[in-house]
């Protein structure tokens, strides 16, 4: 039987959710979304979270060999790996507990809507984070386009979404990107989750909840919007062509 696509371990007071499709550099099918999903949702009790990847990635966003609407390919299955791809930021910015992000190597797309979404993201020597959709005729889908400017300002947000270019470490901690470097993002990642759950769980989530209400009241909207712009931008055959080249030029880059 092969592993499950993720993995989840209690350590203490913490859940640590761990992408665990290492060969695919932990890249988003629709398995590892619906079971990434429900991790969280059970997780949701733990005094702190962790969100991690297996292997030498964090995660390359959607596989470039699969795709998240298999069964039919309509815009309604699609649809529905959309609003899964938005479950993940509702439930790790409305978790009533701190959630850490370890980035080791690639984090891209959606997988980098995933790593910054966390409260503290920590980021490791090799970490690499672009947000390449709207070069290749996507768009995202997990709040990011409302996000972003609120870590890094409105230019630079625009520079990152609209070129998709890579971001080294030095520069994303620079921008805010990043809480913190660290040589073994995982292990770091996990001392400050334990660090985090040791403190009074009432006023962790309530100071976390009035942060996230004060600065992204208006959530829900902007993630149908992105619904809505991502099932627009799908529906193109440009985009289609843009994906194949990227998905030759991408495959050549990172390796897979």
């Amino acid at each position: 039987m092969s592993e499950p696509s993720v993995l989840v371990e209690y350590v203490d007071d913490v859940a640590v959710v761990t992408l665990n499709r290492p060969q695919s550099l932990n890249a988003l099918n629709t398995d590892l979304l619906s079971t990434f999903v429900e991790a969280l949702r059970t997780a949701q009790n733990a005094g702190a979270i962790v969100v991690q990847g297996a292997g030498r990635a964090f995660c390359a966003g959607e596989d470039l060999h699969e795709t998240l609407a298999p069964k039919t390919g309509s815009a309604d299955e699609l649809r529905v790996a959309f609003h899964q791809l938005q479950d993940l930021t509702r439930l790790m910015a409305g978790a009533p507990c701190p959630v850490v992000s370890a980035v080791h190597g690639y984090a891209v797309g959606g997988g980098a809507e995933i790593a910054v979404t966390a409260d503290f993201v920590v980021g490791g020597p090799h970490a690499r984070i672009k947000f390449p959709e709207a070069v290749i005729g996507h768009a995202p889908t997990g709040g990011i386009t409302s996000r972003l400017p609120l870590m890094v300002g409105l230019l630079r947000a625009k520079q990152l979404l609209l070129t998709g270019r890579w971001v080294e470490p030095s520069e994303g901690l620079e921008w805010g990107l990043y809480t913190e470097l660290h040589d073994d993002p995982r292990a770091r990642a996990l001392e400050l989750a334990t660090q985090l759950a040791s403190y009074p769980r009432r006023s962790q989530a309530g100071v976390k909840r009035a942060i996230e209400l004060a600065l992204v009241p208006q959530q829900e909207t902007y993630l149908q919007l992105e619904v809505e712009l991502a099932s627009h931008c799908f529906a193109s055959a440009e985009t289609e062509e843009s994906f194949v080249a990227f998905r030759n030029r991408d495959r050549a880059e990172v390796g897979t």
